[in-house]
């Protein structure tokens, strides 16, 4: 079973700011759950969307994915990416957490803005390295 990621992007059905707790409910139970399946990633919330990369097994992301897509919290899923890893990028963190980040909206407008049209490829690597970048901040 080789090392594989996925980034995807959702958006939030929390009515600010009387739901935003909800947020730290979904860190807590997300850095638990990853521990036990050996999952590292990261996570930003926007007050709009959830933009989030997994890294694990493919069995451990398919059953995350599996529960991100019944929570009512959750609409519009949509995996951006999937890939295989030689190495884990966010090895240090079950679920680190970037949030509010209102500042990298513009970051995320061209994965949720694509319609029917493919992702750019540039615009999830950017995401992935501002994840990376800011998670590093915190190590």
């Amino acid at each position: 079973m080789g090392l594989h990621s996925l980034l995807y992007v959702s958006e939030s059905t929390l009515t600010l700011p009387a739901e935003e707790w909800q947020v730290d409910v979904i860190i807590d139970v997300a850095r638990s759950r990853n521990s036990a399946l050996g999952v590292t990633g990261a996570l930003m919330f926007t007050h709009v969307n959830f933009v989030q990369v997994l890294e694990g097994s493919r069995p451990a992301l398919e059953e995350l994915m599996t529960s991100i897509r019944r929570d009512p919290r959750h609409r519009n899923i949509r995996v951006l990416e999937e890939e295989a890893l030689a190495y884990r990028r966010f090895a240090t963190w079950s679920m680190a957490y970037l949030g509010p980040a209102a500042l990298v909206e513009p970051k995320i407008a061209p994965l949720v803005q694509q319609g029917g049209r493919r992702v750019d490829p540039f615009a999830t690597e950017d995401m992935i390295c501002l994840l990376r970048s800011l998670t590093a901040m915190g190590d």
